[in-house]
């Protein structure tokens, strides 16, 4: 199969599973692949150069990065090598370049996969949500390992959080958006991005349950231990003070 018989799929609705940027200069490619993405049960996002991958990385977090290697800027492996220096996130690189060098440099750099196009839509469909479902469960795992920051300290199985020696457990919508903090502390985190984590669904305007919920969070943090700083027009970042 080629791009160009491509033909669009029917799209199912269903539980979204991850957030998935998709970084390719070709608006085929992108077509196809947000069919792919979002079958697969992935929130689809794109980017059509290496500066603005960058740029949608510095801002939100994603599960998994469908990255091209010919970009108009770069080489998407110089990306690639950029992103697992700082993050954990799982790649698929999808490119026409299929020596087995290429494959070699792309694996050592720590993609998960290495797929040459064309490729099957059907085949890439599984792969993502495989990928996907393994990150979900990773972050399911971490529920059950506490976090500390600093003084405070956090069981998300338990809801339990500690400050010194003051203990509270926080309801369930408090105890989910401090694990999303505690998660990535210092890194921005978009509204859209904590409404999924917290309560499931998309942030639309005029949704003030994060903000609401942010509010009643900072009245649990003692000053000198933490800080929930707010992002204009993005969302929020917790800071460890001290």
């Amino acid at each position: 199969m080629t791009l160009g018989t491509y033909q669009t799929p029917v799209r199912q609705h269903q539980k979204i599973l991850g957030s998935v940027l998709c970084v390719d200069d070709d608006p085929v490619v992108q077509l196809m692949l947000g069919d792919i993405v979002r079958i697969a049960g992935g929130d689809y996002h794109k980017a059509d150069c290496a500066r603005t991958a960058e740029d949608m990385l510095g801002q939100s977090r994603f599960d998994l990065i469908l990255l091209d290697r010919k970009l108009p800027d770069s080489d998407g492996l110089l990306l690639l090598r950029t992103i697992k220096q700082s993050s954990d996130c799982p790649v698929i690189v999808l490119t026409s370049m299929n020596e087995d060098h290429d494959k070699i440099l792309g694996l050592g750099l720590g993609a998960e996969e290495y797929v040459t196009k064309p490729f099957s839509p059907g085949e890439l469909s599984s792969r993502v949500r495989s990928l996907l479902v393994q990150r979900l469960e990773k972050q399911r795992q971490t529920h059950l390992d506490p976090i500390s920051l600093g003084r405070l300290f956090f069981q998300a199985g338990t809801r339990l959080l500690r400050v010194d020696t003051a203990e509270v457990y926080l309801p369930p919508a408090e105890s989910r958006l401090l694990h999303a903090f505690l998660l990535e502390p210092g890194v921005p985190q978009s509204r859209d991005g904590l409404t999924r984590y917290v309560c499931g669904r998309d942030w639309t305007a005029g949704d003030r349950t994060v903000d609401v919920l942010v509010a009643r969070l900072r009245r649990r943090i003692p000053p000198g231990t933490a800080k929930i700083v707010t992002i204009h027009r993005f969302g929020y970042v917790l800071n460890r003070v001290g």
